[in-house]
């Protein structure tokens, strides 16, 4: 027998992917990340900056500059800086 598939889906059952990690970043005077938990950034392969919701008020706006960024032993990163709590996080 199938469960009705028009039941709601509880709380506790919806888990989020790929949720952000916060990580301790070295960056220059510029807010370019130079050390990732003490692994070198060698590459800067992309910056994009976000500014949404900032209809909402200041203590919800989000604003985030994300890098995608290369580490010395070639593993790919995706890190923000949450500018709002001024904190980093790895994607």
């Amino acid at each position: 027998m199938v469960p009705n598939p028009r039941t709601q889906a509880r709380a506790r059952a919806i888990k989020p992917l790929n949720a952000p990690v916060t990580v301790a970043v070295i960056a220059d005077k510029r807010g370019m990340p130079l050390s990732v938990s003490s692994n070198e950034v060698a590459t800067i392969e992309d910056m994009w900056k976000i500014n949404d919701e900032w209809w909402r008020g200041p203590e919800k706006e989000i604003e985030r500059v994300y890098f995608h960024a290369r580490l010395a032993d070639g593993r790919p990163v995706t890190l923000f800086h949450d500018l709002a709590v001024d904190e980093w996080f790895r994607q």
